[in-house]
């Protein structure tokens, strides 16, 4: 089988900059999906073929040589990014639209910008740049490979520390994936406000709170000021995210919407001519 690195030569132009980009957390059932890129150029291969030459799918890797690998690359590459998108996020626009999303962002600022970006998959994030769609292209291409390894290692850490604030669930042993393990610990706890709550196997074990999802509706509409809103997502919403149907959290995002657009509209009569403030995530 011909080597990921060979493959990446044997299909990039000479002399031009090209990157790989891949996602680490699609199907799980809590967290944030995580995408990464990797950019690598020919100065890179000459200095560093022989690193280039062990990077695989991080599926193949252990935990170990993967973090240690990640921790190389990020060394060696001449550039790479990282972006998560979070499980609120996830649910309003859906995982895939969510997994786009995050490619897009990993892309946007990179030091170095590649001439072609190989996408493992077959829907591509729509960057601006050249995109080649690679299926399995974790394991043909070494930039989408190197691009996996960044962003599984950053995602497991991630879930690590989910665990600490979130202890029980076992994140840090499963990263969020549906194990016997993580369905057992839900039905124990009940759903998390990190989980998923648009995946049918968490929702069919939610405990929903009529009460809360009130309050909830009750504080939004006493926000007065846009920061207030960005308090509310924080302070009230995310704490309560496992405890509310996705119904009822379609519900506040319009209820959120409408509120945000009267309080900017009302603050921008407000400051007239003065400096803009920057409106808050929905949530």
């Amino acid at each position: 089988m011909i080597n990921p690195l060979d493959w990446d030569l044997g299909n990039v132009p000479p002399g031009v900059p090209w990157g790989g980009v891949d996602e680490a957390g699609r199907g799980a059932w809590a967290g944030p999906v995580v995408a990464a890129c990797a950019v690598l150029d020919g100065e890179t291969v000459r200095r560093w073929g022989h690193v280039l030459r062990g990077v695989r799918d991080s599926k193949q890797l252990s935990p170990d040589r993967r973090e240690a690998l990640a921790t190389e690359l990020k060394a060696i590459l001449p550039a790479w990014g990282v972006a998560e998108v979070d499980e609120l996020a996830i649910d309003r626009e859906n995982i895939l639209q969510a997994s786009l999303m995050a490619m897009r962002h990993a892309v946007a600022d990179l030091a170095v910008r590649p001439r072609i970006l190989f996408i493992d998959g077959n829907r591509g994030p729509r960057t601006g740049l050249l995109e080649r769609l690679v299926v399995d292209g974790d394991a043909l291409s070494c930039a989408i490979g190197a691009a996996s390894i960044l962003a599984k290692a950053h995602r497991d850490a991630l879930m690590i520390g989910l665990e600490e604030r979130h202890p029980g669930y076992g994140f840090g042993q499963h990263k969020g994936y549906g194990t016997p393990l993580h369905r057992a610990q839900i039905r124990a706890l009940g759903v998390s406000s990190v989980h998923r709550i648009s995946y049918a196997p968490v929702a069919a074990l939610q405990q929903v709170d009529e009460a809360l999802r009130d309050a909830l509706r009750h504080g939004l509409d006493l926000c007065a000021t846009v920061a207030e809103l960005r308090l509310w997502v924080e302070r009230d919403l995310r704490p309560a995210y496992g405890s509310l149907k996705l119904v009822w959290v379609e519900t506040l995002r319009r209820r959120y919407a409408d509120r945000l657009a009267q309080l900017a509209d009302s603050e921008g009569l407000a400051r007239e001519s003065g400096p803009a403030q920057a409106a808050p995530d929905g949530p």
